[in-house]
C-alpha cells in the first residue's frame, strides 16, 4: 500500500504546478494489512525550538536523542504554538482549532465537553488511551484529558514534578497495554520553571550564549517585564541572567536524555513501528524583548516556536526537513488524515504530503498572549505581524498595569533579517503588511477577539496553587 501511495505521489509531483503538493491517498499511515498503527504524542513543556536540533545553532549539542529522531522521521522548523501558555496551546493541539471552537485562551479555561478532542476520536474507533502527564493545570477540570482511559501523574505531595518517573510510569502502562492499537500521551516537564530538575551538563556549559549578560533583580512577583527574575524562578545562583540561561539550557540536556531512555525502551518492547509525534505546548522568554524566564506575555517566537518532529518507520518520510511555516492546530487533521479517520471541522492543514517528503509552501499561522493584553499575531514564512490592541482599562489587583503598552500598534516583522524582532518593517513591505493585517483581523474577528475581559477568573483553592507554583499567579 505505502509503495503505491509513494510512488504516486512522486509521479503527480512531476506534473504539479510549483509550489502545489499533491493529494495523498488518506489512512497511509496505517500498516500494509490497513491495522491502525500504535500512537505516541511526546510533548515537552516550555520547550524552545531554538534549542532543540535543526533550529538550534549547529555548534549546540543540547538533543542527541531529538537529532536521532529526527534522522528517523521529519522535523518542522516553523512550527508556532497557538497561544503561548500549556492549556490554551495543547488545546490548539488536540482540538485541531483555533479559540472559537475549544473557548481556551488562558491557562484558566476549559474545553467544552462537545469539542472532539484527539484521544476521544481515536477512542471512538478503537484505541485503547494513557495519558502521563507532569504539568499541574493538566487536569480533568481542563478537559485536555477527556478521552483517555488511564491517567498517571509524576506530580509527588510536594507538588514536584519528576520527568524520570514520568517515563517509568509511561512504560509501566506499556507493559500492560492491550496488543494495538494503543494511544500513549507523555507529557514530560523539565524544560519549565524553575529550572532546578536536573544536574549541570556540559553541552549546556559549551553552548555559545547569544544573549548578552545582565544583572537581574530577584522579585517578589510571579510577573512583569525587566531585568528581573520572576519569584517562582528564584535559585540558589548569583542574580545573572547568563546563569540561568545555562540552567535552562541544562534542563533541555536533561529532558533530551529521559526522551531518550523511552524512544529506547520502546524499540526494545518491540513497540519501534509506532508512530511518534514529538513537540512543545509553548516556548520561554529568556531576556528577548526584556522578558526574562516567563511565558504568556508576548508572542515573539522564543515564547511561540516550538519543535515537531513525526517519525514512523516505512512511512514518515525519514531525514526530511520542512522548513514552512506551520501549527500545532495541524497535528489533529494530519493525524486522521494519515490514520484514514473522520475528522469534525478543523481549522488546522493536513501536513501528509510534508510527511511523504514534498516541499510545503508558506501560510498564515496565528497566535495569541494568555494574558489580558490578548496580544495576537499572524506568522507567515519570514513575515510576522503583531498586533497589540488598545489597552485595557486598569484594574487594581492587575499586576501587569504597569507594562500595558499606551496605544493600540500593528508591527510587522522580517524574521530573516531581524530575529530578534525589534524593527518594524511594515514601511518596507506594505503589501505584506496590509495582507497579514487583513489576516489577522479576520481571525480575530472569528475568535472574538479581543475579548474585552478583565475580571480574573474564578478557580478553586487547589488549581490556584498550582498555577502559582508555575508561575501563573501570585
Amino acid at each position: 500500500m505505502l509503495g503505491a501511495v509513494l510512488a504516486v505521489a512522486v509521479v503527480a509531483a512531476l506534473r504539479l504546478p510549483r509550489g502545489a503538493l499533491p493529494d495523498v491517498e488518506r489512512g497511509w499511515l496505517r500498516d500494509d494489512d490497513g491495522r491502525l498503527p500504535d500512537v505516541v504524542l511526546l510533548t515537552v513543556d516550555t520547550l524552545r525550538a531554538d534549542h532543540v536540533y535543526g533550529v538550534a545553532p549547529a555548534d549546540w549539542h543540547l538533543t542527541p536523542a531529538l537529532e536521532r529522531l529526527a534522522a528517523r522521521g521529519t522535523l518542522f522548523e516553523g512550527t508556532r504554538a497557538p497561544a503561548t501558555a500549556t492549556k490554551p496551546g495543547l488545546a490548539g493541539l488536540m482540538t485541531g482549532s483555533y479559540p472559537h471552537r475549544h473557548t481556551v485562551t488562558s491557562n484558566f479555561g476549559s474545553v467544552p465537553v462537545d469539542v472532539p478532542l484527539l484521544a476521544s476520536i481515536l477512542q471512538q474507533h478503537g484505541y485503547a488511551t494513557a495519558a502521563v502527564i507532569g504539568n499541574r493545570v493538566i487536569n480533568e477540570r481542563s478537559g485536555l484529558l477527556r478521552g483517555f482511559k488511564d491517567v498517571a501523574t509524576s506530580v509527588d505531595k510536594n507538588k514536584v514534578s519528576h520527568d524520570p518517573v514520568a517515563v517509568d510510569l509511561a512504560l509501566a502502562w506499556l507493559a500492560t497495554a492491550p496488543r494495538r492499537p494503543w494511544l500513549l500521551w507523555l507529557h514530560l516537564m523539565a524544560p519549565h520553571g524553575p529550572y532546578d530538575s536536573s544536574p549541570q551538563a556540559a553541552a549546556a556549559r559549551e553552548a555559545r550564549d547569544p544573549l548578552p549578560d545582565t544583572e537581574l533583580r530577584p522579585s517578589s512577583s510571579n510577573y512583569g517585564l525587566g531585568p528581573i527574575i520572576p519569584r517562582y524562578q528564584i535559585l540558589r545562583l548569583p542574580p545573572q541572567a547568563a546563569l540561568y540561561r545555562e540552567r535552562y539550557r541544562d534542563e533541555v540536556v536533561f529532558v533530551d536524555a529521559q526522551i531518550e531512555r523511552f524512544l529506547d525502551e520502546l524499540r526494545k518492547r518491540g513497540h519501534g513501528s509506532a508512530l511518534v509525534i514529538f513537540t512543545a505546548d509553548h516556548g520561554e522568554g529568556l531576556g528577548e524583548a526584556d522578558y526574562f524566564f516567563q511565558h504568556g506575555w508576548l508572542v515573539n517566537d522564543p515564547s511561540l516556536r516550538v519543535p515537531m518532529i513525526w517519525s514512523r518507520p516505512g512511512r514518515v518520510a525519514q531525514n526530511h526537513r520542512v522548513a514552512a511555516t506551520t501549527s500545532l492546530v495541524d497535528v489533529l487533521p494530519t493525524l486522521l488524515a494519515g490514520l484514514g479517520l473522520d475528522a469534525p471541522p478543523l481549522d488546522g492543514a493536513d501536513l501528509s504530503a510534508s510527511l511523504l517528503g514534498h516541499t510545503a509552501s508558506d501560510r498564515e499561522v496565528f497566535g495569541l498572549s494568555a494574558y489580558p493584553n490578548e496580544v495576537s499575531t499572524a506568522v507567515r514564512g519570514a513575515w510576522k505581524l503583531v498586533h497589540t490592541p488598545p489597552p485595557p482599562s486598569p484594574l487594581p489587583d492587575d499586576h501587569w498595569h504597569d507594562d500595558y503598552p499606551t496605544q493600540e500598534s500593528w508591527v510587522l516583522h522580517d524574521l530573516g533579517r531581524d530575529p530578534l524582532e525589534t524593527r518594524d518593517a511594515s514601511a518596507e513591505a506594505p503589501q505584506i503588511f496590509a495582507e497579514l493585517r487583513d489576516r489577522l483581523r479576520a481571525w480575530e474577528r472569528a475568535n472574538g477577539l479581543p475579548s474585552g475581559f478583565r475580571g480574573r477568573p474564578q478557580v478553586d483553592p487547589g488549581t490556584a496553587e498550582g498555577l502559582r507554583a508555575l508561575g501563573y499567579l501570585d
